[in-house]
């Protein structure tokens, strides 16, 4: 009964506070992160979901953007040196049977990979849970891990695209784009989360049940864009983008339910269940190797240069509505064991694309660089401000962002560059763990250009 009443309870930390957290993004790029997470010139949220990029030259000079940029990963030398390879199984931050196992500080780790150095950590919650049981009396207090607990609805998702092999000719571009949509939510009951967050003694005959929707699909859309300047020359211009899929989907699969258990009438503890493990819903699937999915949607967008200043808008997926012909349905429940059963062997439905956006300004004047950006990838929004001041070959950086949990935070650092080589520092608070206290992550890279 411990077991499976605390598991379930941390899964729902896990997947309450992962939601708005897991929308941060990986930055490997420690100028970008000097600057708060801003896209400067052609780089990240940028060129991703703006097509008329694509035309735009680069800037050269100190204030260009590196070929490649390489991180260096000094997080994994920390990680290794806590947790040796050669003794991973042992490791009691990772072994179940552990006292020192805390799937609160895995899930830390999840969110946040250990790519760069952990100047200072988020708190981990300490296993304080206590537990009280009686003949006719059962509480659970997570301690700390309470106030993780998600009082309201959370949920998190995303929309990419992995892979987009082409080749293009005078600002024509034909192109094979690979897209994956992802989005989960879910939403605590009453009676759990009075029993989960406020340590409120299990009542009888009660359910105690999460509410759940999910999503994921993906394929592949032949593409053919257009990019190029329709007015100006290279110093001051307006360039315009934009493409046309045609979406094809290899599979997809949707679920909504209701799942938990029911405590029994009194006593709890007077036969063999205390509780009665229950679940119901209803999921919708086409696998890979059916029918595919088709729909057509495009990617609009705009960018302005005049001299210094740069200002883009790019709006991704618009129309995006995917049919799929050979869909099954099933009503799905969980009472001792799982069963399914038949709703619609094969029908068709659709499913659509969330848009999203980016607007972007960059001011570059002299040896100074002032950006800003605003991002929805179809889950929220971020918006990241930041600028880099140069003096010779040193570069000084900083920058504030408001993540998806509306909280603000700060970047800061710095760079040294040489030739075509440039060492880059940066320093950033996040919160991308189960802890209200922001942390501070130090990330080095080395740029070529």
């Amino acid at each position: 009964m411990r077991t499976s009443v605390v598991g379930f309870g941390l899964v729902a930390l896990a997947v309450g506070c992962t939601a708005p957290a897991a929308a941060q993004g990986l930055f490997t790029d420690a100028r970008r992160i000097g600057m708060g997470g801003v896209s400067v010139g052609r780089s990240g949220s940028v060129s991703r979901f703006n097509a008329a990029y694509r035309a735009v030259p680069a800037r050269s000079g100190l204030e260009g953007q590196p070929k490649v940029t390489i991180p260096i990963p000094l997080g994994l030398i920390q990680f290794f040196h806590d947790h040796p390879i050669s003794h991973l199984g042992d490791d009691p931050t990772f072994n179940p049977d552990s006292t020192g196992f805390n799937p609160v500080e895995i899930l830390n780790l999840a969110l946040n990979l250990p790519l760069f150095y952990e100047v200072k950590k988020a708190p981990t919650p300490t296993n304080d849970v206590t537990i009280g049981i009686g003949e006719n009396f059962f509480q659970v207090n997570l301690g700390q891990s309470a106030m993780l607990v998600p009082l309201d609805e959370f949920g998190l998702g995303f929309s990419s695209r992995p892979l987009d092999p082409g080749i293009s000719i005078k600002g024509v571009r034909v192109s094979v784009m690979g897209w994956l949509h992802t989005e989960a939510g879910f939403q605590l009951g009453d009676t759990l989360l009075g029993f989960l967050h406020d340590s409120v003694p299990a009542e009888h005959n009660a359910p105690y049940e999460v509410q759940t929707d999910g999503i994921v699909e993906g394929g592949f859309a032949p593409t053919i864009g257009y990019a190029g300047r329709v007015w100006g020359d290279t110093a001051r211009g307006i360039y315009l983008g934009g493409a046309v899929h045609y979406y094809l989907g290899a599979g997809y699969a949707t679920v909504n339910g209701l799942g938990g258990f029911t405590t029994t009438s009194a006593p709890f503890f007077g036969g063999a269940t205390p509780v009665t493990l229950d679940g119901r819903g209803f999921s919708q699937y086409s696998k890979p190797g059916h029918k595919l999915g088709h729909g057509v949607g495009g990617d609009v967008g705009a960018v302005w240069v005049s001299g210094p200043l740069e200002l883009g808008v790019g709006v991704n997926d618009i129309g995006a509505t995917i049919t799929w012909p050979d869909t099954r349905q099933d009503s799905v429940f969980y009472h001792d064991s799982l069963y399914s059963r038949t709703f619609q062997p094969s029908v068709e439905t659709k499913t659509k694309l969330p848009v999203s956006y980016v607007a972007n300004l960059a001011y570059t004047i002299g040896t100074t660089t002032l950006a800003a950006d605003l991002v929805n990838n179809g889950r929220g929004t971020t918006l990241h401000l930041g600028g880099e001041k140069r003096l010779g070959l040193v570069a000084l950086r900083g920058g504030v962002s408001r993540d998806q949990r509306k909280r603000l935070e700060l970047g800061w650092g710095g760079g040294v560059r040489l030739g075509g080589v440039s060492l880059d520092l940066g320093f950033w608070t996040h919160s991308n763990s189960l802890s209200n206290e922001r942390a501070i992550t130090m990330a080095t890279s080395l740029s070529i250009y």
